[in-house]
């Protein structure tokens, strides 16, 4: 039984931790958009794209005010067409950053709160769930 992403209409970036060490400041940790191939160009330059489109489903009801009890304040579940890049960030041990609209700053970066599910194996469709936890 194949899923389908119904309104893939919500534009998200993912920023992918990346630590290292400079000499004489110590360790910088930046996050990194993460940038996949998407063609060439008819000179054969790689063209490239940082923007993603999903279908975004906030939470709502029972679980929503669990979970607001819980300190998240923001929960959703994304569902996204296939890309074997941004799967390969989801699950690797590095953090992710997802970016609600694409807008790169702190009001609109969430964090996973579940594994990312390649749906059957079948590498047609993303889903996983993020959160926003309330900042005291």
């Amino acid at each position: 039984m194949s899923q389908n992403v119904n309104k893939a209409r919500t534009l998200i970036k993912f920023g992918v931790q990346n630590t290292d060490y400079v000499a004489g400041v110590g360790v910088s940790t930046v996050y990194d958009l993460l940038t996949v191939k998407v063609g060439t160009d008819d000179d054969g330059e790689d063209l490239t794209t940082d923007c993603f489109y999903c279908e975004w489903l906030g939470s709502y009801g029972a679980a929503a005010i669990q979970q607001q009890s819980d300190g998240i304040i923001r929960p959703a579940r994304v569902r996204m067409k296939y890309v074997d890049a941004v799967y390969n960030a989801l699950i690797s041990k590095k953090p992710v950053i997802i970016y609600y609209r694409g807008i790169v700053d702190d009001e609109h970066a969430f964090t996973l709160a579940s594994s990312a599910d390649n749906y059957l194996s079948e590498n047609q469709m993303l889903e996983f769930a993020v959160q926003k936890r309330e900042v005291k």
